[in-house]
């Protein structure tokens, strides 16, 4: 019993975390590009970013690199969401060889980090995409 009685000042201190708005959390994702790719053979990763504590309005997106590591590319896009306030949770990576002219992609293979991305809800969000609507899309 005394030790609730010491407890009760210190819950009067501390003042409950402020809770974002839901509509608040969607203008800033949906502000967040949900693909950015290269012409070539590119590194990807797919991530999940959220606003801490609302993983329930989480969105998936896809970043790839022809010229950095799986590990350059987290810590690049980590960096990024964290300046805006939003987390981010690297689900898997791999390859995807990009051919612009002929509107072809391949998605493979496996980040030794991270571990392999889900291939067929990456190639679900480059379809979702306006710019890759149009492209053939192979998996292995």
């Amino acid at each position: 019993m005394k030790t609730l009685n010491l407890l009760a000042p210190v819950s009067q201190l501390v003042k409950p975390i402020r809770r974002q708005s839901a509509s608040r959390v969607n203008a800033l994702l949906i502000n967040v590009p949900r693909v950015q790719l290269s012409n070539g053979k590119n590194k990807y990763l797919l991530m999940m970013i959220h606003m801490h504590g609302l993983t329930r309005f989480g969105r998936t997106i896809v970043r790839g690199s022809t010229s950095k590591d799986h590990e350059e590319i987290f810590e690049e896009i980590e960096k990024e969401m964290d300046k805006i306030g939003i987390c981010t949770k690297c689900l898997g990576g791999g390859f995807i060889s990009n051919k612009e002219d002929k509107k072809v992609m391949k998605i493979y293979g496996c980040c030794k980090t991270f571990g392999e991305a889900p291939h067929g809800r990456t190639k679900d969000i480059l379809l979702s995409w306006t710019k890759f609507q149009h492209y053939n899309i192979i998996l292995p």
